[in-house]
């Protein structure tokens, strides 16, 4: 099915660390939008955000698969293409930053930014938040229009029998002149990075995954600490 190219600007789950930004920290203010029906189905709400011209939007979803094959998928930037909704690519770079492309449709262009990342865990060993925002450095490129703000975060938690509750955040603002229509289409993106996570999380190439697996992209998690059902064999 043909997807509108605004909304797939919305794919702003960049898949790095976490950096913990107050209008998007906050629990209260959310509206919800659909109800998923079951555990792995995805609930998704929208939120306005103050001195912005586009909502957040949240999704929540639960996927049978240890946190840690969750994270390997979030780390194999690689794989990014194949379930953040629209991303065209993505490079990683020095100092926790990395370099992603979305995907457009005729009459606009693509999209790109820099963002900046940072993980974290909950001190009682539970939750770890993934996330990420634009940062300025990268040059511009021909082809792409640098999008005007961006924001979101993963936040993982690990749960009884080896079950994981992802919830995924974002803001992004993809600039030009689609702002004013960008929230009328893009709570789809929510729904689909997770659906794409999830069915990733629990396929057989990421089954087994290790720590290191996902320290190659978030070194601030070595000495994380597991439930029994989530450590590796």
């Amino acid at each position: 099915m043909e997807r509108s190219g605004v909304t797939k600007w919305f794919a702003a789950g960049l898949v790095v660390g976490s950096l913990v930004w107050a209008p998007m920290a906050q629990a209260a203010g959310w509206e919800p939008v659909k109800q998923g029906q079951g555990r792995t189905e995805v609930s998704t709400y929208e939120k306005d955000v103050a001195d912005s011209p586009v909502k957040a939007f949240r999704g929540v979803t639960e996927v049978k698969a240890p946190v840690l094959s969750v994270l390997a998928v979030l780390a194999d930037a690689q794989a990014c293409a194949e379930w953040l909704y629209q991303c065209q690519s993505l490079e990683l770079r020095d100092n926790d930053q990395a370099y992603i492309r979305f995907k457009g449709i005729w009459p606009a262009k693509d999209r790109d930014a820099l963002i900046q990342t940072q993980t974290t865990q909950n001190a009682d060993g539970g939750a770890i938040t993934i996330a990420s925002r634009k940062v300025d450095g990268e040059p511009q490129h021909d082809g792409y229009v640098r999008v005007a703000a961006l924001r979101d975060r993963f936040v993982l938690t690990p749960l009884d029998d080896g079950w994981t509750r992802i919830e995924f955040e974002t803001l992004i603002d993809p600039g030009g002149n689609v702002s004013s229509v960008a929230n009328v289409i893009s709570n789809q993106a929510p729904k689909e990075t997770l659906q794409g996570l999830r069915k990733l999380a629990g396929s057989d190439a990421y089954q087994g995954a290790k720590l290191d697996q996902a320290l190659v992209r978030y070194p601030a998690l070595k000495g994380m600490v597991l439930p029994e059902s989530h450590q590796p064999d």
